[in-house]
C-alpha cells in the first residue's frame, strides 16, 4: 500500500505535459504487451467475418482430422526471401502456414508439419524439386523461390501442391483437405464412366482432359468404359453415363440391371450438346442424347427435342441480331443461382451458381417413381424447340414467344428413387453377357438425372488464369463441385461436400438484372416494330430501282419523290430506334451510378457525420468571470 500511495503522490506532482507523455508511454507498453500475450496465448485463433465463413475450418475437415488413422508428414517449402521479393504474398504465406498448423493441431498427433527454406544448391532444394514443387521466378530475385507443399503418408503415398496460387486462396481449405483425404485412404473408390461428350479429351484434336474428370480422378479410381459393356469393374460404387448416344442393347441392359440391383447411376443427358465435336472437329451432326429406351421403361419423361428457356435465369450472351452485335439474355442458357437449387440436398447445400446450356427437363407420372427436384427453373420458363435453342445465329429472345408454356416449373436436375421396373421385362437381349439372374424390379432405385451434359465441360464453369507461368483453372460456377458432391453422396461419403462451392463468389447485381429484364420486356415490342419498319422501308427502296431491261434506267420525278420520302422515313425510324435503345439503358445506368456513389462515398460521409456530431456535442470551455474586488 505504501508503494501505491507513493505512486499516486508521484503522479500528482507531474505537470500536464509530463502526464500526457507518461500516458502515451504506458499505452505503448500496454499495446506491445497485449500483442505479445495474444501472439503466444491465442496462437491459432482467428476471426471470420465473411458471409460464407471461408476462413473457418468446416465441420467436415474437423471430423476428417480427428478420425485420421494414417500418419502424415507435411513439408511446407517456403523460401525466406519470397515475401521480400513479392510483398503481396506475405499475408497469404502467413495464412498457409497458420492453416497447416491448425491441421496439425487438430489431428491428434497424426500430422507433423515441417517448414523448410530450400536454399539454392542445398539438399532441401533438391528434395523440393524431387517432390514436384515448382520454382517461382520473380522479378528482382536472383534465385528462384519455392512456395509449395509436399505430403507423404506412412507407406509410399505422396501428394503435392506444386505452388500455392493467390487465385486459389479461397480454395485453400478444400485443397488441403482433399490432399489429406487422398493420402488417408489407401484404396480409392471406383467409378465407372461412359463418356460420350469428351471429358477425357482428344489428344489427336488437341483437346485436354476436362477439370471435372481431373478432379474426380484425384479422389476416385475412374475407369472409362467403351464398346459393349456387359459388366462393371469389381468394386464399382457409382456408374456415370455422360451424353449417351448409340449405346447397344447389351450395354443398356447392363445399366438397367445395375440400377435394378440397387447400384448408383448418374445420367447426364442433353437435347443439344454444344461442346460435342463431330468429324474433323466440326459440330456434331446429331448432338442429342439417346437414353429413351431406359427412360421409357423406367417411367421417366424426357423430350430430347425440347429445351428449357427461362428469362429469369437467362445468361447474357453476345449475338448478331438484325445485322448488329447485341448483348442479350439467352433464356436457353441458364445461370442458376441458389434460389433454383435445393439447398437441403447435401450435393447442393453450399453451392451458389451453376451454368447449364440448352438443358432438357424431366417428369414422371403420379403413379410412377419418385422424382425429387434438385434444380428447378422459374414459373416463367417455357419449353422451346431444341433446334431453335441451338441456333447460334437466331435471336434467343424469340424462344420465349415460340416456346410452349408449362403448368409447373421444369425440373432440370433430379433424383429418381423408389420403385422401378426393368426396361427389359423379357429378360436379357440377344448378345448380352450380363452375369447373374435377371432382376425385374427394384424398390430402392438410386439414380441422379441431369438435363445437360455440357455442364461438366470446362466451358460452362472454368476459366484458365496464368499464375507464375502456370495455367491455373479458376471456377466461376459450381458445376464441378456439384459433380463431385453427387458422386460422394451416391457412393455414401461426404467428407468434402461442405467445402466445395465456398470459393465461388458469384454475386450478380440482381436488382440491376431485374431492371434490365423489365426494361427489355417494355421496349422489346417497340424495338421489333421499328426493326420491321426499317426492313420494309429498305425493301421498298430496293423495289423502286429500275429492273434490268425496264425503260432507260432513269428514275421518274414521282419515283425520286417517293424515294426521298422513304429515306426520310428510314432516317426517322433509325433515330427512334436509337432513342429506344438509349431509354433501354438509361434507368440501369442511373442505378449503377447510384450504387457506385453509395459504395465510394457512403462510408466517408458517415464518418464525417459522426465526427461532426461528436464535435458539436463537445462541451465548451467556460471562462471564469472575474469579480471586481
Amino acid at each position: 500500500m505504501d508503494r501505491f500511495a507513493k505512486l499516486i503522490n508521484w503522479t500528482r506532482g507531474l505537470t500536464r505535459r509530463q502526464m500526457i507523455g507518461t500516458s502515451i508511454a504506458l499505452c505503448a507498453v500496454l499495446f506491445i504487451s497485449i500483442n505479445i500475450f495474444a501472439a503466444r496465448a491465442l496462437d491459432g485463433w482467428r476471426g471470420d467475418v465473411t458471409e460464407t465463413q471461408v476462413w473457418t475450418l468446416s465441420e467436415g475437415t474437423e471430423t476428417l482430422l480427428s478420425d485420421l488413422a494414417e500418419p502424415l508428414h507435411l513439408r511446407l517449402y517456403l523460401s525466406d526471401g519470397l515475401t521480400e521479393a513479392a510483398p503481396q504474398l506475405a499475408s497469404y504465406a502467413d495464412r498457409v502456414r497458420g492453416m497447416l498448423q491448425s491441421y496439425a493441431d487438430q489431428a491428434n498427433g497424426q500430422i507433423t508439419l515441417e517448414v523448410i527454406d530450400p536454399e539454392p544448391f542445398s539438399d532441401a532444394e533438391d528434395r523440393a524439386v524431387g517432390f514436384g514443387i515448382n520454382r517461382i521466378a520473380l522479378a528482382g530475385a536472383a534465385e528462384p523461390m519455392f512456395f509449395g507443399l509436399a505430403a507423404t503418408n506412412s507407406t509410399d503415398g505422396r501428394s503435392t501442391i506444386p505452388v500455392f496460387s493467390p487465385d486459389r486462396e479461397a480454395w485453400l481449405e478444400y485443397d488441403l483437405t482433399r490432399l489429406v483425404a487422398e493420402l488417408g485412404q489407401p484404396e480409392k473408390p471406383k467409378v465407372a464412366l461412359l463418356d460420350g461428350i469428351g471429358l477425357s479429351g482428344n489428344p489427336m484434336m488437341g483437346g485436354a482432359e476436362q477439370q471435372s474428370l481431373a478432379m474426380l480422378r484425384e479422389l476416385y479410381d475412374v475407369e472409362i468404359l467403351s464398346g459393349d459393356v456387359n459388366s462393371f469393374p469389381q468394386g464399382t460404387e457409382v456408374v456415370a453415363v455422360v451424353h449417351p448416344q448409340g449405346l447397344t442393347e447389351p450395354t443398356l441392359y447392363a445399366l438397367d440391371q445395375w440400377v435394378m440391383g440397387g447400384g448408383a447411376l448418374m445420367a447426364f443427358v442433353d437435347p443439344h450438346a454444344e461442346t460435342q465435336m463431330g468429324p474433323q472437329g466440326m459440330p456434331a451432326p446429331d448432338a442429342a442424347s439417346d437414353f429413351a429406351a431406359l427412360f421409357e421403361g423406367w417411367g421417366v419423361g424426357f423430350d430430347a427435342t425440347q429445351a428449357v428457356a427461362d428469362p429469369t435465369y437467362a445468361l447474357a450472351t453476345n449475338r448478331r441480331v438484325q445485322w448488329r452485335d447485341v448483348n442479350v439474355g439467352n433464356p436457353a442458357w441458364l445461370r442458376l443461382d441458389a434460389s433454383a437449387l435445393d439447398q437441403d440436398s447435401p450435393a447442393l447445400a453450399r453451392l451458389s451458381a451453376m451454368v447449364m446450356t440448352t438443358a432438357g427437363s424431366f417428369e414422371t407420372a403420379e403413379d410412377g417413381p419418385t422424382l425429387t427436384p434438385l434444380a428447378t427453373v422459374s414459373d416463367a420458363a417455357v419449353l422451346a424447340s431444341a433446334a431453335d435453342a441451338s441456333n447460334r445465329f437466331g435471336d434467343p429472345r424469340d424462344l420465349l414467344t415460340s416456346g410452349e408454356a408449362v403448368d409447373t416449373a421444369p425440373v432440370v436436375i433430379a433424383r429418381l428413387s423408389g420403385a422401378l421396373s426393368s426396361a427389359f421385362p423379357d429378360g436379357a437381349p440377344e448378345g448380352s453377357e450380363w452375369e447373374g439372374e435377371h432382376i425385374a424390379s427394384t424398390e430402392a432405385a438410386n439414380v441422379l438425372l441431369s438435363g445437360d451434359a455440357d455442364m461438366l465441360m470446362d466451358r460452362n464453369w472454368i476459366q484458365q488464369r496464368s499464375i507464375f507461368g502456370a495455367q491455373i483453372p479458376q471456377a466461376f460456377a459450381n458445376n464441378g463441385d456439384f459433380f463431385l458432391n453427387a458422386v460422394e453422396q451416391m457412393a455414401g461419403g461426404a467428407a468434402l461436400a461442405d467445402l466445395r462451392g465456398r470459393a465461388v463468389d458469384w454475386r450478380p447485381l440482381t436488382r440491376i438484372e431485374a431492371m434490365e429484364r423489365a426494361a427489355e420486356a417494355e421496349y422489346r415490342a417497340t424495338e421489333q416494330a421499328l426493326l420491321d419498319r426499317i426492313a420494309e422501308t429498305e425493301a421498298a427502296l430496293r423495289s423502286l430501282a429500275p429492273q434490268e431491261g425496264e425503260g432507260n434506267g432513269l428514275f421518274s420525278a414521282e419515283m425520286v419523290a417517293e424515294a426521298e420520302n422513304l429515306r426520310a422515313d428510314l432516317l426517322a425510324a433509325r433515330a427512334e430506334l436509337r432513342q429506344v435503345q438509349y431509354d433501354l439503358r438509361s434507368d440501369v445506368e442511373a442505378l449503377q451510378a447510384s450504387v457506385t456513389t453509395l459504395n465510394v462515398g457512403l462510408v466517408p460521409f458517415l464518418a464525417a457525420v459522426i465526427a461532426l456530431f461528436f464535435a458539436l456535442r463537445r462541451p465548451k470551455r467556460t471562462v471564469p468571470t472575474r469579480v471586481a474586488a
